[in-house]
């Protein structure tokens, strides 16, 4: 059974170039399994169950309709213009307009994939296909797929533009969350697991983990807490540290923040933290909140009365992309802002996770691409508040 990982693999992100060796999906992977058959032994494909991302409108804004160079401004209250009158003569006053800037700068990003047809021959996918040129179109292929391990959970969906489209366009939100929170253009081959090959899928643009470290570099009230567990050894966080990540993040924060005005405060923390807390409260057998989450299994919403979001994708690619010879980069990482702080910017975020599909008869291949522009932008240090 081909999993869900060698999958998107097999599907790239944003890295097909133009040429097209090399380039079956299906064939590759089933061939590489030594699975050779004939159309009479068609059978279905077990597939994984998705595990679907969290909704990305949970933990940030997404903007749409960003224009290359376009300045978001920041304008400061007028202080002080009470003073003490003199009588005649008092000479007016004229108070200064603090203004901030911010530019989106989008790049352009595409995510192209093509297969020929005539590699499907002698799989057992190879079923389906139209006569003549018609079956060098894999848009006229038909697959079989099972969404479990019984025989009732089996379908029949066009290849190409069900199946492949789905697995692409998943592909493309993944590589959104990713890019939109990890990606850098400063990362070196040997910050990454894959190495150099790697590189394609996290040099686009500057995500918000990047910014967030850089800014806790200029503004000292932008780092909260430094997590020891991650330089040790093991990388292991002590037992109960979550407590001092969470108290560390919201005492000291900026008034600003936690006032509700920028929008809700939440923290956003990896998994790690969160089973931490999780193991935290359970050994505190003093606590009615501890029984009832051995009981219901239930984390817990709030620390502080600060919503406590988990994004366990975080670990995920940390674990992934980022481990260099057993040792993670930063493998816990929480950040206490506002869903409006943190931002994705797009020209268009729905023709972003949507694909056009084609048949090119010179060159016999099918083709799937999707084209967008993207950024994001961490608004405000003052409404960032970290522990790394």
């Amino acid at each position: 059974m081909l999993s869900k990982l060698a999958f998107i693999g097999l599907l790239g992100a944003i890295v097909v170039p133009p040429r097209y060796a090399g380039t079956s999906i299906i064939a590759n992977a089933v061939q590489g399994q030594g699975l050779l058959y004939g159309p009479e032994n068609f059978r279905a494909l077990i597939l994984e169950p998705v595990l679907e991302s969290p909704d990305l409108t949970q933990l940030l804004t997404i903007s749409d309709d960003i224009k290359a160079k376009m300045d978001i401004l920041f304008a400061k209250r007028f202080k002080k213009v009470t003073h003490l009158d003199t009588g005649c003569g008092t000479v007016p006053h004229t108070p200064g307009m603090d203004v901030e800037k911010l530019t989106w700068d989008p790049v352009a990003l595409e995510a192209w994939i093509a297969e020929c047809g005539s590699d499907f021959d002698g799989t057992f996918m190879a079923w389906g296909l139209g006569v003549g040129y018609k079956r060098l179109d894999l848009q006229e292929a038909a697959i079989k797929i099972r969404s479990g391990l019984g025989e009732s959970d089996e379908t029949t969906l066009n290849y190409w533009n069900e199946f492949v489209q789905d697995m692409m366009e998943a592909a493309i939100r993944d590589d959104i969350f990713r890019i939109g929170y990890f990606a850098d253009p400063a990362l070196t081959a040997g910050q990454l697991t894959g190495g150099a090959a790697d590189l394609v899928n996290y040099n686009q643009l500057r995500g918000l983990w990047p910014q967030i470290i850089a800014l806790a570099t200029v503004y000292p009230k932008v780092r909260a807490y430094s997590i020891a567990a991650n330089q040790t050894a093991d990388q292991q966080l002590a037992p109960g540290e979550s407590l001092q990540i969470f108290q560390k993040l919201i005492r000291g924060a900026d008034r600003r923040l936690l006032s509700g005005k920028f929008g809700v405060p939440t923290i956003q923390c990896t998994q790690s933290i969160a089973d931490n807390w999780a193991d935290y409260r359970m050994s505190n057998d003093k606590l009615e909140t501890s029984w009832e989450l051995q009981v219901t299994g239930l984390v817990g919403p709030k620390f502080l009365n600060v919503v406590i979001v988990p994004v366990a994708e975080w670990d995920d690619i940390l674990m992934e992309d980022f481990d260099i010879a057993g040792k993670i980069n930063l493998p816990h990482r929480a950040v206490l802002t506002t869903n409006a702080n943190m931002q994705l910017g797009f020209d268009s975020y729905d023709k972003a996770t949507q694909v056009e599909s084609w048949f090119n008869r010179e060159s016999k291949f099918t083709h799937m691409r999707g084209n967008w522009k993207m950024d994001a932008k961490v608004m405000r240090p003052f409404l960032t508040r970290a522990a790394f």
